[in-house]
């Protein structure tokens, strides 16, 4: 008999769902379970049946096979996501499904884990804590946020703007766990990939809930200008949120279908600057020469959107890196003319020695679509 594990490891988790449609898989994955401790378990090999459960009864993870009786785990998962209300349930695909394609349609469904059959049961309690980790963060985060907001309902609303303004100082933490998230899934660690998504998308929105209450605060003060900027800002950062899900869904959907596609994050940026995003399209295109930092496509790439943003002395400085890299690059030229008035010529000397190639990583396309 396995030895009991900390049930530590399970946090609030206590209702458990196995769903799977192999006897084999059931058995072994309640044993796994049932190691940490003393957890309601209820095993399904319909989907329908599990929504059914989950409908009436308090579930708390999902630990759920790739193939089921009437429909496909990523098939429950989307119809979890699409339909239950309140808290996201976690859901964790257990399967023998080793296929890429598989790993990134699992993501893209909500889950928030992926493991390998047969797996060790040190695997299934790293996710058990990956669950909760998610699941309770950024909680100190979320506590700040709870007393500014009474803070305002009292009438302290100097105390209330101090405390919203120091969340805030931590915006660019967002940022940071999606460039993580997007770092891992080009190197395959789809675990760490989805943590720190899952992070980003929370910091984002405690953001916008920070701007929201300091306008209420500065409203209470009777600073109506004040109250104004900072509603736009919270208008702006549920914008960014949404973007940021899209942006993930699309970086996903490109290593599904272009695996082979030189750098990914170049990808990443042609593809939003067809849409006009050009913030989004230069901060892709940054990270892309993180993987590839002497590509002179990427700084061509850069350089365009910048050049349709207005930002006529950074676009030179990328057309210009990109040039130097690559002197017989005739659409950088034609750019580099279309900024300057003039055909660009190389400096005489010893030409910079270009950064190596992240390994496993090729160069990438220019974008030269108008």
């Amino acid at each position: 008999m396995a030895q009991k594990k900390d049930s530590k490891a399970y946090g609030v988790y206590k209702n458990i769902i196995i769903l799977t449609n192999v006897e084999v898989h059931a058995k072994r994955d309640l044993a796994t379970v049932k190691t940490f401790g003393p957890i309601n378990v209820k095993i399904f090999s319909t989907g329908v049946d599990a929504i059914d459960y989950l409908a009436d009864n308090p579930v708390d993870l999902v630990f759920c096979d790739s193939t089921l009786d009437d429909m496909s785990g990523i098939k429950f998962a989307q119809i979890v996501r699409k339909n239950m209300s309140g808290r996201p349930l976690p859901i964790i695909m257990v399967t023998l499904e080793n296929r890429k394609d598989h790993v990134l349609d699992s993501i893209a469904a909500g889950c928030i884990g992926y493991i390998l059959r047969p797996y060790s049961l040190d695997t299934f309690e790293k996710y058990l804590i990956l669950a909760n980790q998610l699941d309770s963060y950024p909680e100190i985060e979320e506590m700040e946020l709870q007393e500014a907001k009474e803070m305002v309902e009292r009438g302290n609303f100097d105390e209330a703007i101090e405390a919203f303004e120091e969340l805030i100082s931590y915006q660019d933490e967002a940022q940071k766990y999606y460039d993580m998230g997007c770092q891992f899934m080009v190197q395959g660690k789809y675990g760490k990939a989805i943590v720190s998504f899952k992070k980003a998308v929370k910091i984002n929105d405690l953001f916008a809930e920070a701007y929201k209450g300091l306008a209420d605060a500065y409203k209470g003060k009777g600073n109506m200008d004040a109250c104004k900027k900072f509603l736009k800002k919270a208008a702006e950062v549920h914008a960014q949120f949404d973007r940021l899900e899209e942006t993930k869904a699309m970086f996903i959907e490109i290593l599904k279908y272009e695996a082979d596609t030189p750098n990914p994050f170049n990808s990443l940026g042609v593809n939003l600057r067809k849409q006009g995003d050009y913030p989004g399209a230069i901060h892709a295109y940054k990270q892309a020469l993180e993987l590839t930092p002497n590509d002179e496509n990427i700084y061509f790439n850069m350089a365009k959107a910048l050049y349709f943003m207005g930002k006529l002395e950074e676009a030179s400085s990328a057309v210009d890196m990109s040039l130097k890299m690559n002197p017989e690059f005739r659409e950088a030229n034609k750019l580099y003319q279309r900024i300057h008035g003039k055909p660009w010529t190389p400096i005489m000397g010893k030409a910079a020695r270009p950064r190596p190639i992240a390994e496993g990583v090729k160069e990438s396309a220019k974008d030269l679509d108008p």
